[in-house]
Parts: C-alpha cells; structure tokens; sequence
C-alpha cells in the first residue's frame, strides 16, 4: 500500500499529512518530502500521523533523520499518533527527543514558541 503525503504550510510552520504506512517501501518517498521542505528552508516542521496506521524501523529512521536536520536550526514533532505508531515510537525509546502533540491546533502553538 502506497502512503499519501499532503503538506500545509502555514506561517511560521508546515504540517506533513500522512495516511498509509511508513514502511520501507514508502519511508523514502517521505524522507525526500521532508529533505525537501527542509531544503526550500522550512525549519518548523509538524508530522501529523492521524491516518497513518503503521510506522516501520524505516519510518523510525526518518524521523531520526529529520530531528538531526533540524536539530540546530528549527524544530520537528508529531501529533495525532494512533495509539499502534505512538507505542512503536515510545518503545523504540524515541520519546526522549521528539515531541508529540495530541493534535494538531496544540502542535501549531508550541512550535511557534520556540
């Protein structure tokens, strides 16, 4: 199953839309989005994951891929985690430095304060 990616982009943040799964054959198209938005100079980046069912060690390591991206220079977090990706994300102990939001609207505000 493809993953579809929609991007919003808002000022001062853009949200990343994903349904599907984030899995290794659709980990790279993701990657080159956020390579992309990061690229055109996005730094305040929002994963929201509301209709994403499944995240693979492959979807994992793009996140991790974007945080070190990001790191110095903007921000990155999720929101909307069904409760299947966010156990994924915590048991892969990533909780420790990413950020997830219960929604978006709360996302959107504490991305803009930092």
């Amino acid at each position: 199953m493809d993953i579809q990616i929609n991007i919003e982009k808002h000022d001062p943040c853009t949200v990343v839309h994903v349904s599907g799964k984030i899995d290794a054959t659709t980990s790279e198209e993701l990657e080159d989005t956020f390579m992309d938005l990061i690229g055109e100079g996005e730094t305040r980046i929002i994963l929201e994951l509301e209709k994403t069912s499944y995240i693979s060690s492959a979807g994992l390591r793009v996140l991790v891929v974007v945080t070190k991206q990001l790191y110095d220079s903007g921000m990155f977090c999720l929101c909307n985690t069904n409760d299947n990706v966010r156990e994924i994300i915590e048991m892969a102990g990533f909780t420790s430095f990413m950020t997830i939001y219960d929604d978006l609207e709360t996302a959107k505000q504490n991305i803009t304060l930092e």
